[in-house]
Order: structure tokens, then C-alpha cells, then sequence
């Protein structure tokens, strides 16, 4: 990364909180099914490739967010009919504490030194309005100077829009700015549309085919970013 940082956005979902894929077995063995947690962390970059198609073809974030729960626990071996039936259980698991919580033990450090290093944070995510609950509740909140969540933009990732909305917030310019997420075609091909940096958050090693810059995780990337000695400035 040759820029200049001054600021760091990031995504939330399987950036910084990652999908419980024991809680979402959880809810599947209550409706009297069965799957294994294991397998499905395992199928989860399919889930992904198909809700990066879904937000290229204009499906609503709700619906994408249904899919791809419904192609997860497919690909993870229930049937298409019982998979699409664990959305609304799933829907009401997700609203009392979000399916996506799992913060990397790694993360709050790493946020720290960055911090220290004299970059800010801040959020720009496809989600559901609830982010700060989300934050609070795995102990990120007070790391992020804004949040910029779809659901009270109107606007989405990738759409280019979203991430102005953010620098101009922050008064940042796109080119003191990166942008970290985990899904080429939404979160990486949407902040190179504003004129971001991006790189792609791929601990599960899904595609392997990106042609840029790709990390295992968020912390990996900060701390390659401070052993470079440019930061900020």
C-alpha cells in the first residue's frame, strides 16, 4: 500500500464480526434439523459468491441476507425447501443478537495500534440498522468515529455512493482512505468505484483468484501496514 492513511473503513460482516456458524446450527437443530458447523464454515465463501451475484442483479439486502443463509445451510446438506424454511427462524435469532458476532481475539489490538499510529476508524456496512447494538454488545463501538449502514443511507455497497457518504462525513479525501471487506464484487469493486484503496478479507482463502491485495484478516493487514512505517502523514 504506497498511499499515505488517514483513515480506515471497514466492513462489519465476516470483516470484523464473523457469521456463527454454531448458533446458526443452533437454530436449525430447534426446528428439528440438523447440520454441522464445521461444514458449514467450510461452504460459506459459496454463500458468498452467491450473494455478491444477488446484489450485482439488484436483490434488496433483506433478500440477499435470506439466500444467503438458505444457500449456506444448502451447500452445508438440507434440502433446497428446508433450507429456505430456516430463513424466518433465522430472521428472529439475527434481531435478538446478530448472527454475525464473532470478533477475532486479534481485532481490539490491532484497532489500537492503528489508532495510536494516528489513523481513524469508521464503518460503512450492508446492514440492517442495528450496528451500534451490534458494536456495543462484542465490545467494538468505541473504536469507530461513524457508522455508515445501508439501511439508513438507502444506498448500498457496491454502490459507490455509500462510501462518498462516509469520506464526506469524516472530510477525508478517497485518496487517504482504505476500505477492508470480505466479498470482491460488493465491498472491494464498490470503494475502487469511489477511489478508495481496497483489499479483500479472506480468511477462509475463497478466492483465491483475486488479482489484489488480499489478507487473512484485518489485524494482519494493519500490522503489515505499521511494519511498513507509513501509516499516516
Amino acid at each position: 500500500m504506497a498511499r499515505s492513511l488517514d483513515l480506515l473503513l471497514l466492513d462489519v460482516g465476516n470483516t470484523i464480526a464473523f457469521l456463527d456458524v454454531g448458533a446458526v446450527a443452533d437454530v436449525v437443530r430447534a426446528q428439528g434439523h440438523a447440520v454441522d458447523p464445521a461444514v458449514l464454515a467450510r461452504v460459506e465463501g459459496r454463500a458468498k459468491r452467491r450473494y455478491e451475484a444477488l446484489m450485482a442483479e439488484g436483490v434488496s439486502h433483506e433478500e440477499g441476507w435470506g439466500l444467503y443463509l438458505a444457500t449456506l445451510l444448502e451447500e452445508g446438506g438440507l434440502g433446497p425447501e428446508v433450507a429456505r424454511a430456516m430463513i424466518p427462524p433465522l430472521r428472529r435469532a439475527h434481531d435478538v443478537f446478530n448472527l454475525w458476532r464473532r470478533v477475532p481475539p486479534e481485532l481490539p489490538a490491532a484497532l489500537d495500534r492503528i489508532r495510536a499510529a494516528g489513523v481513524r476508524l469508521a464503518i460503512v456496512s450492508n446492514s440492517e440498522g442495528r450496528l451500534p447494538e451490534l458494536l456495543e454488545r462484542v465490545g467494538l463501538a468505541s473504536y469507530f468515529e461513524a457508522i455508515v449502514d445501508s439501511h439508513h443511507e438507502g444506498v448500498r455497497k457496491p454502490d459507490p455512493e455509500i462510501f462518498r457518504r462516509a469520506l464526506s462525513r469524516l472530510g477525508v479525501a478517497a485518496e487517504r482512505a482504505v476500505y477492508l471487506g470480505d466479498i470482491p464484487g460488493v465491498d472491494v469493486a464498490g470503494a475502487q468505484a469511489a477511489g478508495l484503496g481496497a483489499v479483500l478479507v479472506d480468511p477462509g482463502g475463497f478466492y483465491a483468484e483475486h488479482d489484489g491485495e488480499r489478507v487473512a484478516s484485518v489485524a494482519e493487514w494493519i500490522d503489515r501496514l505499521l511494519a511498513s512505517g507509513r501509516p499516516s502523514g
